[in-house]
């Protein structure tokens, strides 16, 4: 049996799990409140307190660092590891995901410190550091990755890690291995990606990072040139204000001053009509991306899966049958299971059914 330690960092939370084998045996998310982040403001105060919270959170389940075969952690973005796997944390990989930690800096994100935290943790005791399935792979064909202006090719930053594991599970569950599947997968969280698979490749899939894509709760999705040039030349706006413009002020937030879509129907459900026609025009676009990534397929798909804390709206997912139901069977996924992936990417290379991928 092995024992496994998921690390999945967030900026005010930490998923932590213990694995056995492909079991889960405790499974945790720590909030992390404002004053905390507060005494812990740089990435290097960061990884002091996360580790520490680590430490004692395993204390309090009887566990203890030496006890764990592999530790695995949420990988940040680097191009260079754009193949989909699992990535042993080592060497040049290693040297990647620490050149994106800046010690005297606040954290971007929680992925920024995770390898430094996995690192300290380990340090000594001879154990593995695995990362799964990054927002950096990238397996799109050369015609998907071409843009209309040279030098500047269409990049896949999606929801990898979710992505794959629902497909794994679809493909069980239809009882057919997942690089015989053809699939359209939507993610749909705070931000939305979807996805083309086809013989257990991502051929196609969105820049969700950098607003690819229909709008969401808290991303503006694609907005035409012309907009972003007004706004970014004529009001003069800089460059991190338009970034939190369009990637956590935009989508829904934007428009209704929220990103919960659970008050939008509850707004709805009161009679407001501008919410009404938001949250339609928000599902509409989600409607349209998944029969644009249909497309893709030619049409002939296994299922239409969708996955993401948006899944488990009602209306949303009955709006999707409505529309694209008659292309294939719509799979619901709720929520995200990217805990669950990191520890079976993990036990995959550790009882030999895959290899670490080794940059």
């Amino acid at each position: 049996m092995y024992k496994i330690l998921v690390l999945n960092l967030g900026a005010t939370s930490s998923k932590v799990s213990i694995y056995e084998d492909l079991s889960v045996k405790v499974d945790s998310v720590i909030r992390h409140s404002k004053q905390e982040m507060q005494a812990a403001p740089l990435s290097r105060d960061q990884v002091v307190y996360r580790k520490k919270m680590v430490l004692q959170w395993l204390a309090d389940n009887g566990e203890a660092m030496e006890n764990f075969d592999a530790v695995a952690a949420r990988g940040a973005t680097t191009p260079e590891a754009n193949q989909g796997g699992t990535y042993l944390v080592d060497g040049k990989y290693r040297e990647l995901l620490l050149q994106i930690y800046i010690p005297d800096e606040p954290p971007l994100h929680g992925n920024r410190i995770i390898t430094p935290l996995a690192l300290s943790l380990t340090e000594g005791l001879n154990i593995p550091i695995y990362v799964t399935d990054p927002t950096s792979v990238d397996e799109m064909t050369p015609k998907a990755k071409l843009s209309g202006l040279k030098g500047h090719p269409r990049r896949s930053c999606f929801h990898a890690l979710n992505h794959r594991i629902v497909a794994r599970k679809h493909a069980a569950k239809l009882g057919k291995p997942y690089p015989e599947c053809r699939f359209v997968v939507a993610h749909m969280g705070g931000g939305i990606s979807v996805g083309a698979h086809e013989n257990g490749l991502v051929v196609d899939a969105g820049d969700t990072a950098e607003g690819y894509g229909p709008f969401s709760p808290e991303r503006s999705g694609t907005i035409s040139t012309g907009v972003m040039m007004e706004l970014c030349y004529r009001q003069e706006i800089t460059k991190d204000q338009f970034h939190r413009l369009v990637r956590g002020n935009g989508g829904l937030a934007s428009h209704l001053g929220t990103s919960d879509l659970r008050e939008v129907e509850a707004r709805v459900d009161s009679g407001d009509q501008e919410a009404q026609l938001v949250m339609e025009a928000m599902f509409y676009q989600i409607i349209k991306e998944i029969g644009s990534y249909a497309a893709v397929l030619k049409f002939e798909l296994d299922s239409i899966i969708l996955t993401g804390g948006l899944a488990y709206s009602r209306r949303l997912v009955s709006r999707v049958e409505q529309y694209v139901g008659k292309l294939a069977p719509v799979a619901v996924y709720p929520g995200e299971f990217e805990n669950e992936a990191l520890a079976a990417g993990a036990y995959r290379v550790l009882s030999g059914q895959e290899k670490a991928i080794v940059l």
